[in-house]
């Protein structure tokens, strides 16, 4: 019990940077079994706390005084390079370097110190890695490379160190064939995509394996201002389809993206009541699958046909009970669209599962009497 005590005295003085604490600490609970232990589920040493809250002093003392190897993991392979270059600690991880760190060590999910270190706006840091030979074409378990995830936050001048040091490493996807450009795009990181359509050489619409373009990814996700670089400087089409039939109209219905659906129909001129060609579903139905109530809304403001159905004679109010929605039902009947069946003769209220919506069906007969 003391010793925990001890330890959390401990932990508590790397957090706030107090050496003097930590060296008293240290030889309160026993310096040879202190640094040898990894702590919790994560594993972590106490060299990986002094990494990841960035004093140096304590990482130096740890190294050069108690010994402990600079290359130490926890649980999930993760080193004290991992920890300072994914805090943006620069100066520790040019010490950690110096001390023989090994540059493209590998966490959990095949990441790299320069992975973790992109996902910070910190060029020092990325710098002071790829100045030791970090290699930023490595690929973690998903395909995504250090240059996908500095696009996924947006950081121009590291984009630009990046292409600058290697300028092919725009030449990269994921394994669902995404490139660094539908990874801006989808984040809405409109200087980033501008970098990217001037200094790398992208098709229009490259599409990942769910045949998604940059431009449907900026537009399901709200990114107006990308979506009109992409139209711009890229040619985008504004109607291309996803492997379903699907073009960015549909897929903004599925997210509920209102601002976007008002710039496809009224700036780009997209039909509203256009359908997925192979499910042939509006963006309406859509809408009432997922319970976008506002969105229906939104989209019958703009033309869309409130009594749309699909192949298989589905309505929207059939695809809001499929959906269990009991609001968005309400609203479609509400808004005057009936109860009828479908091609296989089933009712809306056949689909409706959630005792919620079995009332609002009982309520309406009851209404009708």
């Amino acid at each position: 019990m003391e010793d925990e005590c001890a330890l959390k005295h401990l932990f508590k003085a790397i957090q706030h940077g107090e050496l003097c604490t930590v060296v008293q600490q240290l030889k309160e609970v026993g310096n040879e079994r202190v640094i040898h232990i990894h702590f919790g589920k994560s594993g972590d040493t106490v060299l990986h706390y002094a990494a990841r809250y960035g004093y140096l002093d304590i990482i130096r003392f740890l190294i050069e005084e108690m010994g402990m190897d600079v290359e130490v993991y926890n649980n999930d392979y993760k080193r004290a390079l991992h920890e300072a270059s994914s805090m943006g600690h620069h100066d520790c991880v040019r010490y950690l370097l110096a001390k023989g760190a090994q540059v493209d060590s590998l966490k959990k999910a095949d990441w790299t110190p320069l992975m973790m270190a992109c996902t910070r706006r910190n060029l020092s840091v990325v710098q002071e890695l790829l100045d030791h030979g970090a290699n930023a074409t490595l690929q973690n378990k998903d395909g995504w490379s250090s240059f996908h995830i500095a696009c996924r936050e947006g950081d121009p001048a590291i984009i630009q160190h990046l292409l600058l040091v290697k300028p092919d490493v725009w030449e990269t996807k994921s394994k669902t064939g995404r490139t660094p450009l539908h990874t801006a795009a989808m984040h809405g990181c409109e200087d980033a995509v501008k970098i990217l359509l001037h200094r790398c050489c992208y098709k229009p619409d490259e599409r990942d394996s769910c045949g998604v373009t940059p431009f449907m990814d900026a537009i399901r996700n709200g990114h107006i201002a990308t979506a009109k670089v992409l139209l711009e400087n890229h040619q985008a089409s504004p109607s291309a389809e996803d492997i379903l039939g699907a073009q960015p109209l549909h897929q903004a219905s599925v997210t509920a993206q209102e601002e976007a659906l008002c710039f496809l129909v009224n700036h780009l001129s997209i039909d509203i009541n256009s359908t997925a060609t192979k499910l042939d579903l509006t963006a309406l139905l859509y809408a009432a699958k997922e319970g976008h109530t506002s969105t229906i809304k939104t989209l019958l403001a703009l033309g869309a046909d409130l009594h749309a159905r699909d192949a298989k004679g589905r309505s929207a109010l059939h695809m809001a009970c499929i959906g269990q929605h009991a609001d968005t039902v309400k609203t479609l009947l509400q808004l005057g669209l009936a109860d009828t069946e479908d091609h296989a003769g089933n009712r809306a209220r056949q689909y409706a599962r959630k005792p919620l919506l079995k009332e609002v069906f009982e309520r309406l007969e009851t209404q009708a009497v």
